[in-house]
């Protein structure tokens, strides 16, 4: 073994520790699957970030939008409630919320384009008018009639497809939260319905930057308006080259769905801190519970492990075994959940009758003092140390059993050292 009981008892404390912490983490996922904390957490993430603190703007039209509506469990039973989703890819998001601002934002530019086709259109028969022959400026006063007649035309849509964002608007009003079925229900087919009508002329607009800056300008006042007119603003300069020179308008979009993205990456990793705050608070309840109910004590540990060679020489053999497993960590985790099972650890309020009586009364003392005020201690140092999580003792399990490397016992070769060339 390793020479020492002292580091020997360790290990087979934080061995403990280990064993304990994963049934805390397990319990604590499955008390957080059935609440959907980390769907209902990102939920309120998203509701921040696009400033919809009541879910009836953005979020709402978000959460409604095919890719991420595609990614929420239950959303093909029109019957049940949607379970939100844990997880969205920041390139999900990006994309949902570029195609509903340059859907909504290319229907209400239009009317910018009529004026400037008719500007173009009285400029070319101002021209023609002073030089009534010219075939080239009559060929251009007819192209500005086209243009301005294909705007017209496309301005039927864009009122269409105001009107259908104007519904969508208001439906999302009627939207009272996450789990109103119905109402969602009302407002997605209205979004779907404004989003083809916005995505036909956002196709045939010449600025789709723009069209995406139109509907941000429109958007209440507060931090997501500003952020976002800061991205396009930001979007545009990247995307000029020094000869001043615009790059395409497709460059231009890619560019803003990047920036997009590191926007709602660098909000989400505040979103997992608050998860985090969360699950540390959780995951202390849990090991209060876990560590009463199995009777992990510390102080005991200790002195079962510093006078049964046996028990100490199992569990160091097993962390052994656990600290240098090469496999992933899913797996070293499944081997020491199974090490434990099988290993005769001290554990629980029913003492072993074949133990020594000392054995029995450290586990379970029959005075008040020192024995269950000794007990009180023991019970809460574990209860701390279990909080701090499974990757930590994980960690340090893994650098105690390294310590043998410090030295390597007699006859033994270092496992590290080069080895001589074999001829």
């Amino acid at each position: 073994m390793f020479g020492s009981t002292i580091l020997e008892v360790a290990i087979g404390v934080i061995f403990v520790y280990l064993f304990i912490s994963l049934v805390c983490s397990a319990v604590n996922e499955i008390f957080s699957s059935i609440i959907n904390k980390r769907g209902r957490n990102l939920f309120e993430g998203i509701k921040n970030l696009l400033n919809d603190p009541k879910f009836t703007g953005l979020a709402q039209q978000l959460y409604s939008h095919g890719l991420v509506d595609g990614i929420s469990q239950g959303v093909a039973d029109l019957k049940a409630h949607t379970r939100l989703p844990s997880y969205m890819p920041s390139n999900t998001f990006s994309l949902a919320l570029i195609d509903l601002l340059g859907s909504k934002g290319a229907a209400d530019n239009w009317q910018d384009a009529i004026n400037q086709k008719q500007k173009d259109l009285d400029a070319a028969t101002a021209s023609l008018a002073k030089s009534p022959d010219d075939p080239d400026l009559k060929k251009k006063k007819d192209d500005a009639q086209v243009a301005l007649g294909q705007a017209n035309s496309l301005a039927k849509r864009a009122a269409a497809a105001r009107a259908a964002h104007s519904s969508a608007e208001e439906a999302a009003l009627n939207v009272t939260g996450h789990k109103d079925t119905e109402a969602l229900a009302a407002a997605s087919t209205a979004l779907e319905k404004a989003l083809a009508l916005g995505r036909e002329l956002a196709a045939k607009h010449p600025d789709p930057l723009g069209n995406i800056q139109t509907a941000v300008e429109q958007l209440p006042d507060g931090h997501t308006k500003e952020s976002l007119l800061v991205l396009v603003d930001k979007t545009r300069r990247e995307t000029t080259l020094i000869t001043n020179e615009i790059v395409s308008t497709g460059q231009q979009v890619e560019k803003l769905r990047q920036n997009v993205e590191d926007w709602f990456n660098q909000a989400m990793d505040r979103v997992g801190g608050w998860y985090k705050r969360w699950t540390q608070v959780v995951l202390v309840i849990i090991a209060g519970i876990v560590v009463g109910a199995a009777n992990v004590d510390t102080i005991a540990l200790v002195e079962r492990f510093n006078r049964d060679n046996t028990l100490r020489a199992s569990v160091v053999a097993a962390a052994e075994k656990i600290g240098s497993n090469p496999t992933t960590d899913a797996k070293a985790r499944e081997d020491l959940i199974n090490a434990g099972n099988n290993l005769h650890l001290p554990l629980g309020w029913k003492p072993d009758p074949n133990d020594p009586e000392e054995y029995r009364l450290e586990q379970v003392p029959d005075k008040w003092w020192p024995g269950r005020v000794v007990k009180f201690f023991g019970l809460l140092i574990s209860v701390l140390a279990v909080s701090q999580g499974a990757p930590f003792w994980f960690d340090t399990l893994n650098k105690f059993v390294n310590l043998r490397g410090a030295g390597t016992p007699p006859g033994e070769t270092k496992k590290s050292a080069p080895q001589p060339d074999k001829k």
